[in-house]
């Protein structure tokens, strides 16, 4: 079943997706766009929705003899979307950051990309997902180019932090800014998509996901009440009790990582034997490997939110401001009666943080694992 690219099936961010379908329903599209705010919000999906619907409107109008439409509507089969769908739209460029940068041969791609003749004579998209990661040359670069706009061509620059932008590329785009969904809408969806949710569950995953549709799914897919109560009860009492000893937290966390993970692969390994009968070593093997990075980082994400409440609650002595409230007792049990200071605990999330980020070049999203609020103490 084909994803549902509608700017209509966006959650959360009526507001916007209503501002974009104004744009090409005036027939008013901008050169550039610059899309702001907490990663992993939405951003993303709206700008591949946009630019999926506009540019399905578009092979309508042009080959199918259509009207123009003031709305927007990404059928699913028409070669246009068909071609988006299965990742080979032409006109479609998307840039990444590649080890947490954008570098300049990256926009020479931009201007080669433009300088092509388009599949179908109608508009271009460049989407630059996290744009703050270029660096000034990147940032010049993409500038010249903003500078002498081609026809029909829209560049979508995202962002979780616009303060890094270069100024004269944020003066040349149309702002839009995203915030959190709200939980009563988030929880609404996601009740839509897992029907059998406990409101317990619900109410912990909500605190953790801070707004966010893919980090709910991800924390309900990825086993994080699993996980977390592995690391609560068999990794961090002998985590603190290595770090007294040690003082090393950096190669600590490392070790005490790799045996989760070991421990998880045995255990998907046997349930991979009880359920087949029999598995191909090799190939088990291949493929844990290959997400052995994801996996580990996603780990230290969760060593983070649970340093976050120890250290928040060593400071605080306040249960409701816990992500993780429902095991408040083990919380302040680490907090109060380990012996580790809340300067150490300060120690261990920084040095945790950079070890996450040396994991395969990974950019950690701090929106998520550290909030606003965590950040400022940390920094104070």
């Amino acid at each position: 079943m084909a994803l549902n690219y509608n700017l209509s099936e966006i959650i959360g961010h009526k507001k916007q997706t209503d501002f974009l379908s104004g744009l090409y329903g005036s027939q008013r599209m901008p050169s550039g766009l610059l899309f702001y705010g907490q990663k992993n919000i939405g951003k993303n999906i709206t700008a591949l929705s946009f630019a999926a619907s506009v540019l399905c409107g578009d092979y309508a109008e042009n080959f199918q003899a259509a009207a123009a439409s003031s709305s927007l509507n990404f059928c699913g089969k028409c070669p246009s979307c068909f071609s988006f769908l299965n990742g080979m739209n032409q006109n479609i460029f998307m840039v990444e950051s590649s080890g947490n940068s954008i570098k300049i041969e990256t926009i020479h791609q931009i201007t080669s990309f433009l300088a092509l003749k388009p599949q179908y004579p109608t508009h271009r998209f460049i989407i630059i997902d996290d744009a703050s990661a270029m660096n000034p040359s990147a940032s010049n670069a993409l500038l010249k180019i903003l500078e002498e706009p081609q026809e029909k061509t829209v560049f979508i620059l995202i962002t979780s932090n616009i303060g890094t932008l270069a100024p004269t590329i944020v003066s040349r785009c149309i702002l839009l800014g995203f915030a959190p969904i709200a939980d009563e809408i988030l929880s609404g969806a996601v009740k839509l998509k897992y029907p059998d949710i406990n409101d317990n569950k619900l109410k912990i995953f909500l605190k953790l996901a801070r707004g966010s549709y893919s980090g709910f799914i991800k924390l309900i897919e990825g086993g994080y009440l699993e996980k977390r109560d592995f690391l609560i009860n068999g990794i961090f009492e002998k985590l603190f009790s290595e770090f007294k000893k040690r003082g090393d937290i950096y190669g600590i966390s490392a070790e005490f990582a790799s045996k989760f993970m070991f421990q998880e692969k045995v255990s998907k390994s046997k349930n991979a034997k009880k359920k087949n009968g029999s598995i191909d070593t090799e190939v088990k093997v291949k493929d844990a490997s290959a997400d052995e990075d994801e996996e580990k980082t996603y780990i230290f994400e969760l060593i983070l939110f649970i340093f976050r409440d120890i250290y928040i609650y060593s400071l605080l002595k306040d249960e409701e401001i816990l992500y993780n409230e429902d095991i408040a007792g083990e919380i302040k049990k680490f907090a109060l009666e380990s012996g580790v200071s809340p300067d150490d605990i300060r120690h261990m999330i920084e040095t945790t943080v950079l070890y996450i980020e040396k994991i395969n070049s990974y950019n950690l999203n701090k929106s998520i694992s550290i909030d606003s609020y965590f950040s400022n103490l940390i920094s104070a």
